[in-house]
């Protein structure tokens, strides 16, 4: 009924605002765009929506989406110049390109057509807008797509096989052989395998929780606001598929959201998914490994990486020895270490994300899911049947007994080789669970809720991968309180959730600072720290915009040092004289910056565009990055970078939807910026003004016309030759 819904919907929009318009089966959608430019496509099949999915991308951020496939194909330094040859060596390394091309035809006919209808979308606003194509545009296929799908989850299990190497002592080495700029450069270069900010909130409430009776949803990836991981905010109704969420730009379909019968959150964390092989090898020939007593020759691939120098472009080559586990990305004396990776082959991630955004009910997606293409992930699940779900997903070696998969395993014996891969049943998950509600804040199973049933002894160690007590933190412990005490929430108290500023814990500050206040002498208390010690007492605990209690307590906390000041507790080693000592130098701090002590949270925590002109007043804050670590973060995570005089938003909070799942579900969502990358545009950096500054998102108008059409700022018909 649902699917016959929207394509009658979908062609009376069509008829609506074409006057006359071919039928659906003519190539034609519609694209309506809303107050923030957001685009919502109507088409009469999933191929037709993908076509123009590709051009509204392109018309709102070409450059960024070529951009995403250079990066995913290792061609960076080609176009941009030496400082990205490490990114696209790297690249190199997992082989995107070879595999994506090489796999291609391993999808299904219904995924090809759709992949190919999306980049046939991306080329028509080329040909069209010939000025807006870069001069280093590359020339784009569709196993770009399915390269850059590979490139965006080898992010994690690659940094699984990094913290491996790292507990030993090993880094990954620089290549041989390079010129001696490259090797200045390559530190000081970008790469894929440095640790990044990652992370996520996602929340699920039952409906014996909310006062709608329908299960809440909130999906917040915690991203950097730059770069490859900028959502793509979109809304499509065609044939099966009727979907609100976000995409990685230069995909056609979104990996967030919701669909019409359920919604899809993921959060960093998961299973153990990829190993590193300590190889024996020869000591008179560097490029043999030993392997069950016998001497085996490494493989030996050569890739070509083209440099821009001024205006011409120079070719290094380089040599990536693999042994049959993986390429080698260290050596140390007669060892090499070599990445095993489940994912080397797979190409069907897109596959896997269609199913699941068609996916009615929570078997569906348990099928989606058991196809093993995400990286490791927290996926929750919440479905308009009153279901919740929760899975600790990822694709999984089976490994033998005995075998420490945290570490480098000795390469040289068929007794440590994988056996499979786990499925789906394998993994940690839990459906209903009694407490009503669960949440996963980047946070062990243990601590997603009160009393949880998820404990790590019922478990294979690498399946679970997590303990009962870490990872723990200040903003997973926040809305476990939140959660546990919520009953009968309204969709605005939904709202209030995703964006709580609440300071877990500051209240033991609170109380330990007015026991240290009243034990401390007169002449210990200047007139300037008794005005910041009263701005904190009186303070509510929420770090919000217009919060002057809340910069005071950053500055106490700043006042306390770096040992102490990121404590989220008090410890029991603190004395009265620091305490009131950060009192002083607080209030110092408060004067020389601002020339008050009365300053609001949201003058010096910012949000707007790097380079642009504007900022406004945020609250929130993750601030758990040196040198800014003040044991105050909250479930509005926002990570913040010094710019002039003021700490501007820089990543957290990316892509944030509430998803309340009535029959049809109504939806939320807010982008940290703006959906166009034209600075021109007005939509460049408006959500941050008008929604993310001010804690609030924008309805997405999900299956209500005629709530859409009271919005619409611009039709665009597209159709496909």
């Amino acid at each position: 009924m649902m699917r016959a819904r929207w394509l009658i919907l979908g062609v009376l929009f069509l008829l609506l605002a074409s006057r006359g318009l071919p039928s659906p089966g003519a190539r034609t959608a519609l694209i309506y765009r809303d107050d923030f430019g957001i685009p919502h496509i109507f088409a009469p099949d999933v191929e037709m929506a993908a076509y123009a999915v590709g051009y509204a991308q392109a018309e709102d951020r070409l450059e960024e989406l070529l951009k995403n496939y250079r990066r995913a194909t290792g061609t960076m330094a080609e176009a941009f110049g030496p400082e990205f040859f490490r990114h696209d060596y790297e690249q190199r390394l997992w082989r995107h390109a070879e595999v994506s091309r090489a796999n291609y035809h391993r999808l299904s006919p219904k995924t090809r057509a759709v992949i190919e209808a999306f980049i046939e979308g991306v080329k028509a606003y080329m040909r069209e807008h010939p000025e807006k194509v870069p001069a280093w545009a590359p020339e784009i296929h569709p196993w770009h797509v399915v390269a850059l799908g590979r490139f965006i989850l080898y992010g994690w299990p690659v940094g699984e096989a990094l913290a491996d190497l790292r507990r030993v002592g090993i880094a990954p080495d620089v290549p041989s052989g390079l010129p001696a700029d490259l090797r200045r450069l390559w530190g000081r270069s970008p790469s894929s395998l440095a640790p990044v900010d990652r992370g996520s909130n996602a929340m699920l409430i039952a409906p014996a929780r909310t006062a709608m009776r329908a299960p809440i949803a909130i999906i917040d990836p915690h991203l950097s606001w730059y770069g490859e991981f900028r959502f793509y905010q979109l809304r499509i109704y065609a044939g099966e598929l009727a979907v609100a969420g976000v995409a990685i730009l230069g995909t056609p379909l979104p990996a967030l959201g919701h669909n019409a019968h359920c919604s899809i959150a993921m959060t960093t964390g998961g299973p153990d998914t990829t190993d590193v092989y300590e190889e024996d090898v020869h000591p008179e020939n560097p490029r043999q490994y030993r392997y069950e007593g016998e001497w085996r020759p490494m493989h030996v691939r050569t890739e070509k990486i083209g440099l821009r120098r001024g205006d011409r472009v120079e070719w290094v080559t380089v040599e990536i020895e693999e042994t049959h586990h993986g390429p080698i990305i260290a050596w140390r004396g007669h060892k090499a270490y070599a990445v095993a990776l489940p994912y080397a082959e797979e190409v069907e991630l897109i596959e896997q994300i269609y199913e699941m955004l068609t996916a009615r009910d929570i078997e569906g997606m348990k099928r989606a899911l058991a196809r093993l293409q995400l990286m490791a992930q927290n996926v929750l699940i919440a479905c308009t049947s009153g279901d919740i779900y929760y899975v600790r997903v990822g694709r999984v070696p089976i490994r033998p007994e005995g075998v420490d998969p945290s570490r480098p395993i000795p390469g040289h014996t068929a007794a440590t080789e994988w056996r499979g891969i786990h499925p789906l049943s394998d993994f940690v998950q839990l459906l209903n669970p009694p407490s009503g509600y669960m949440h996963n804040c980047n946070v062990t199973p243990f601590a997603m809720m009160r009393e949880s049933p998820l404990a790590p002894e019922h478990y294979r160690s690498y399946i679970y991968n997590a303990s009962r007590t870490a990872p723990r933190h200040q903003r997973g412990e926040r809305v476990t309180e939140l959660l546990d005490a919520a009953t009968r929430v309204t969709e605005e108290q939904a709202l209030a959730l995703a964006f709580d500023t609440g300071v877990w814990h500051a209240d033991l500050w609170q109380a330990r600072l007015k026991e240290a206040w009243a034990r401390a002498p007169a002449s210990a208390k200047s007139a300037e720290a008794a005005v910041v010690y009263d701005l904190i007492q009186r303070w509510n605990r929420r770090s919000d915009p217009d919060s002057e209690g809340a910069l005071a307590f950053y500055a106490f906390k700043k006042g306390l040092g770096p040992a102490l000041a990121p404590q989220v507790d008090p410890p029991p080693t603190v004395t009265d004289a620091q305490l009131v000592e950060a009192l002083a130098r607080a209030a110092a701090w408060l004067r020389t910056t601002f020339g008050s002590l009365r300053v609001p949270y949201g003058r010096y925590f910012r949000v707007g565009r790097e380079g642009g002109t504007r900022t406004w007043p945020v609250g929130g804050g993750s601030l758990n990055r040196e040198p800014n670590n003040v044991g105050m973060a909250t479930p509005r995570a926002i990570t913040f970078v010094p710019v002039g005089d003021v700490m501007l938003g820089r990543a957290g909070q990316s892509a944030t939807h509430i998803v309340i799942l009535t029959k049809p579900p109504r939806s939320y969502s807010v982008v940290p910026l703006g959906h166009s990358d034209d600075p021109q545009s007005p939509h460049w950096d408006d959500q941050a003004e008008k929604l993310f500054s001010r804690g609030r998102a924008a309805p997405t108008y999900f299956l209500r016309r005629d709530e859409l059409l009271k919005h619409v700022t611009a039709r665009k018909i597209v159709r496909r030759p």
